[in-house]
């Protein structure tokens, strides 16, 4: 009894101890912000965002983490994405963008500029051969 007494309270000394020595990315880096819009360019690390205030450069790093939806994806397979909507998170830091989370939209790219449009004839009328 006594010496899991001393294993709690010497677990309970040291976490709190853990948690100040080891600050999360957020809280390293600043505040925490979001955009939502279209991928529109991935140079290297750094990606570029069509947002309705306007083109938004920011930076992958190590720590980001980019996903669509259960799935995870590799930095390296973002620019597939291009055309896709997307949320980015990330943290003003060092003067830059730094992505936290980058969240890609599940729906597929429209292809409604692909598709054959329908064309309606009047009844009886046949097709040109």
């Amino acid at each position: 009894m006594r010496r899991s007494y001393r294993t709690i309270v010497a677990a309970a000394a040291f976490f709190p101890a853990l948690t100040v020595a080891t600050p999360t990315f957020a809280q390293a880096a600043g505040k925490a912000h979001a955009v939502v819009g279209t991928l529109q360019k991935v140079d290297g690390q750094r990606i570029t965002v069509q947002t309705k205030a306007g083109a938004e450069v920011m930076t992958l790093v190590s720590q980001s983490q980019i996903h669509q939806g259960a799935a995870t994806v590799q930095g390296r397979n973002l620019s597939s994405f291009v055309g896709q909507k997307i949320k980015v998170r990330y943290v003003d830091a060092n003067g830059q963008k730094q992505v936290q989370t980058v969240i890609v939209s599940t729906s597929s790219k429209s292809s409604s500029s692909l598709a054959a449009k329908p064309v309606h004839r009047p009844a009886g009328e046949q097709p040109d051969r």
